[in-house]
Parts: C-alpha cells; structure tokens; sequence
C-alpha cells in the first residue's frame, strides 16, 4: 500500500487525507506498567506504520565539506540518516582525490566502505 499523503497545513487538508496519512504516521501504545495510552506520531519521511512498508527503509547519505580546487584535497564528513534513529557519521574523508580516498566504516545500523577519487 502506498501513501502519497503530506499535509503541512491541516487547515487545507481534507478529512479523508488526514486519516490516510495517519494510518502510516501514528500508532499507538499502552505503557507497560502505568497502562497510559502513549499516541506516537512519526512526522518526518515515509510512513513507517503503514502495512506493506517493512521491508524497506529509507534513508539519506550525505557527504559535507569541501575540496580544494588547486590540489583537489579533500575533507569531510561522510554520514547517513535514518528516520527516526538519527544521524550517524560514517566517517572523517580526509586526502586527495587524485590518489584516491577510501573510508572503511562499521556503526550498529551500517557498515562497508566508500571511495573517493577523481
């Protein structure tokens, strides 16, 4: 099932739009001990209660500094984020491209490496 469904402004969203994208944005939980219903709301990227949406996550990857023209050094940081978990740094990028950059990285959620050249 695939949701399509981004209301920014509730004011101009539809009633039957809202609830679609609820069905894949919210679900709720009784706490354990105090028996408290907890609505938990996941606003940012896919549904990710949705049926149909297990098997795949989403997830962006972001290099970020800079190179320097002349000599073509490199430095940045190499991340990847994860709704939801957060972001996590892969790795420091850091040499020249012409010779080739390799980063190796293993965090809990990704591992493997990345080149760099040009």
């Amino acid at each position: 099932m695939t949701y399509t469904y981004t209301p920014t402004d509730v004011d101009q969203t539809s009633d039957v739009a809202l609830k679609q994208w609820l069905v894949g944005h919210l679900n709720s939980y009784k706490h354990k001990k105090t028996g408290e219903l907890i609505h938990v709301y996941a606003i940012a990227g896919p549904p990710v209660y949705a049926e149909g949406d297990s098997d795949r996550i989403d997830f962006d990857i972001e290099l970020k500094g800079y190179a320097e023209k002349s000599t073509l050094e490199i430095d940045a940081a190499f991340s990847v984020k994860i709704p939801i978990i957060g972001t996590y740094q892969l790795a420091k990028v850091k040499g020249n491209i012409t010779d080739g950059v390799k980063v190796t990285f293993g965090v809990s959620v990704v591992r493997g490496d990345a080149r760099f050249y040009y």
